[in-house]
């Protein structure tokens, strides 16, 4: 019993490790735009797709994962600054845009489930054999996705605290109108936003792609609810927060897997966004009836 427990608690902080890297970028994109963003698992799966296309031509899965972040950041920046922000400047509140993001959404799924035929990959890469800790059984590909999870968020802290872009994204998140006064330039820091939450949410569908051996259409969008729980119950524009949640995201999810099977882990990552939405409504209802759209 504690075997098992054990097990699935370490499976699950890889788990949260995966989540983590889409929740921190999640988090920056929502907590400074204000864009409930759910085409987010899309571009995570183009970040996957992306990934596949470079080591099915033969190259390391560590180009993959550079290909799969920049592929992100791209596709973010050009539906922020090309579609998001054309919306706004034709008045757009928050739920339209949020209803724009879906359906953006439903268009990159649809888009992808075309292109591939509406098959599933197999992506079988950085696979060896397993480590034994005790009752802990993890591969060496696991103990890397980990070691990325935490080199992401310290980097990205580091980045937030102690370098003057990371003060001004900082900035733009708590009262864009204030930092606009002292001089920031917003259109930077947005266009910075764009990029560096689409590169996280690139590679985390690289990651996921690594963990699961697996891509498909779906695969980010299956994700998604585990990644927007984590980025909601850690509080919006929190990097700190949304790594703490995912933990307990991950571990709740293998948890429930161990003990009741997969389907049920799918079920309680759901049911977890709901939980969190029914507990902590504010934070999404309270900060898009209060703030306006930060896209330019």
């Amino acid at each position: 019993m504690l075997d098992t427990l054990a097990s699935a608690v370490a499976f699950g902080v890889v788990l949260a490790s995966v989540i983590a890297i889409a929740a921190m970028g999640f988090t920056i994109q929502f907590g400074l735009t204000n864009v409930l963003n759910l085409s987010y698992g899309g571009i995570m799966t183009i970040g996957g797709f992306a990934a596949y296309l470079v080591t099915s031509h033969g190259l390391s899965a560590w180009y993959g994962l550079a290909v799969g972040a920049v592929a992100g950041a791209i596709v973010t920046l050009v539906v922020g600054r090309g579609i998001f922000a054309v919306y706004a400047r034709r008045g757009a509140r928050v739920f339209e845009m949020m209803m724009v993001t879906l359906g953006l959404g439903l268009v990159i799924d649809y888009g992808l489930q075309a292109l591939s035929r509406n098959n599933i990959y197999e992506f079988t890469v950085l696979q060896s054999a397993p480590i034994s800790l005790g009752p802990i059984i993890l591969t060496p590909t696991e103990v890397i996705i980990i070691g990325i999870g935490l080199a992401l968020f310290a980097g990205l802290e580091a980045l937030l605290r102690l370098t003057k872009i990371g003060k001004a994204l900082r900035a733009m998140a708590a009262d864009p109108a204030l930092a606009r006064a002292c001089g920031i330039r917003t259109r930077q820091i947005v266009v910075l936003t764009w990029l560096l939450s689409g590169a996280l949410c690139g590679l985390a569908g690289v990651v996921y792609i690594i963990n699961s051996q697996s891509v498909g259409y779906t695969t980010g969008e299956l994700f998604l609810p585990l990644v927007i729980a984590a980025a909601i119950l850690g509080g919006a524009g929190s990097p700190a927060g949304a790594v703490l949640a995912s933990l307990l995201m991950g571990i709740v999810t293998q948890v429930v897997a161990a003990y009741g099977g997969s389907l049920y882990s799918t079920a309680a990552g759901f049911g977890v966004l709901v939980i969190v939405l029914l507990s902590r409504p504010s934070a999404v209802l309270t900060k898009q009836a209060n703030e306006e759209l930060t896209l330019a």
